[in-house]
Parts: structure tokens; C-alpha cells; sequence
């Protein structure tokens, strides 16, 4: 019997997380996984699963989110991108660039890296147009210390003290590759890369950092957080409406 040919596909996906239960399929509820699903089927006439490189929470949004699936029937890339997109209709869902990749790409398994920004607006008043990408912080904050802060997440650790309950993750160990803190305006940019992040991590990470900024701990209290182990004893979850996904390397 012949071997049946699939192409596998690459999508590079943007997305306004606030409509939508996350990116993960979950029966009667819009998620950003379900609405694309349903744009292939309308455009291929195929049912498909697609494997997305970060299962986004509600609220989070993403610029570089990807996922990857097979095809049977023959498109061209540019018939693949204005089908799905055609179908996704009046969704706040977009797909920016579609690839044919290797058999052996994985949009989540392979996946190198992940960039996630976390967007803090600093001002009195709150923006009405940043409002939907970031949280509104009016008290003055310390910049130096918080860039000081954010670099002893560096390197591998125990985030256990950064982990929300309902972590289906095995160890609470990872790596961070990069920490910083950039400034445009009024707006402080959260900036963390690593293969993998534990549930919420970055919403907790950013909310203990706040609390340096705010004065309200000093710098050594993120020390103190990492060997503790503790998550009662860290800062808050911020919103996720303030998280992006940034970027994916393979």
C-alpha cells in the first residue's frame, strides 16, 4: 500500500487573549485552540488537533504564539494563511505567516525557548488604549531595584514559591535564560526566556518584583522567596491580561 504524503504545517499566531478560556480545547467554552480548529476544518474540510507551542491561560495574549498540524490535501502556503484567516472571521485571532516544516517538527515538543513579556503601565492615570495589554500600577516605582531583582531569577532554581496550585508540572525546577526590564514611556516591559515556565509563574514572578518596586520588600526578599519553596509566602498573581507571548525558537 502506497504511504499517504501529509505536509506538515507551521502557523505563527497573534492573538487578543481577553474573549477567550485559553489557548486549550476545552468543550463548551471558546478557546483560541477550538476557533482556529474550526477555521482548518471550514478551509481544508479536515478535522484537525494542532499542537501549540504554550498553552496560554485565559486573558493572555500572544505575537509570536506557533502551532503545527498535518495536511492531506495540497495548499499553497498563502492559500493556507488567507483560508484560515478568511474562516476566523470577526475572531481577535489571526494567523501572521504559515511554513511547510520537517516531518519531525513539533510546534510544543520542539520548541527551543519562549519569550514572554509581562507590561506594567506606570502612571497616575490609567491609558485607556494600553489598558486591554497591560495592568495599571499608579504608585511610583523603584526601577533600579526591581532590574536588580529580576536578575537572582536568573540560572536554574526550585520555583516552587512561583508556582499556583493546580501545577501539573512533575518538578518544580527550571531555567531561566534571560530576566531584564525594559521602559517605553509609562510602560514597564517584564521581559523572561526559558524552554518552559511553570503554571502562572510569570504572573507570581512579576507580582513579587512589584512588591520590591513598590518599596514594600527590599531585593534579598526574592532570595529569600527562591530558597523557601514557599508559594504562601510570595507576592501576588498579577492579571493575566498584562502577559504576552512574544516569541517561540526552534
Amino acid at each position: 500500500m502506497k504511504k499517504l504524503i501529509m505536509a506538515n504545517i507551521k502557523l505563527t499566531i497573534e492573538y487578543h487573549g481577553l474573549p477567550y478560556c485559553g489557548w486549550q480545547f476545552q468543550k463548551n467554552e471558546k478557546t483560541i485552540q477550538g476557533e482556529i480548529e474550526k477555521a482548518i476544518f471550514k478551509f481544508s474540510g479536515e478535522k484537525k488537533t494542532i499542537q501549540g507551542a504554550g498553552r496560554t491561560d485565559a486573558g493572555v495574549h500572544a505575537i509570536g504564539q506557533c502551532a503545527s498540524f498535518e495536511l492531506k490535501k495540497k495548499f499553497d502556503t498563502y492559500q493556507i494563511l488567507n483560508g484560515i484567516n478568511f474562516h476566523l472571521g470577526t475572531e481577535k485571532i489571526r494567523v501572521t505567516k504559515v511554513e511547510n516544516v520537517e516531518d519531525e517538527f513539533n510546534a510544543r515538543f520542539t520548541a527551543k525557548s519562549k519569550i514572554y513579556n509581562y507590561q506594567v503601565f506606570n502612571s497616575l492615570a490609567p491609558s485607556v488604549i494600553e489598558n486591554d495589554f497591560s495592568i495599571h500600577v499608579r504608585q511610583p516605582l523603584d526601577l533600579d531595584s526591581m532590574r536588580n531583582a529580576i536578575r537572582l531569577f536568573l540560572g536554574k532554581h526550585d520555583f516552587s514559591s512561583f508556582r499556583a496550585q493546580g501545577c501539573q508540572a512533575n518538578k518544580p525546577i527550571r531555567t531561566i535564560d534571560e530576566a531584564s526590564i525594559d521602559v517605553l514611556d509609562k510602560k514597564i516591559i517584564f521581559i523572561f526566556k526559558a524552554q518552559s515556565f511553570l503554571y502562572q509563574q510569570i504572573r507570581i514572578m512579576v507580582g513579587s518584583l512589584l512588591e520590591v518596586g513598590s518599596k514594600n520588600k527590599d531585593i534579598n526578599w526574592i532570595s529569600e522567596l527562591i530558597d523557601a519553596k514557599d508559594r504562601r509566602l510570595a507576592g501576588p498573581t498579577v492579571p493575566s491580561k498584562g502577559l504576552i507571548l512574544k516569541e517561540i525558537s526552534y
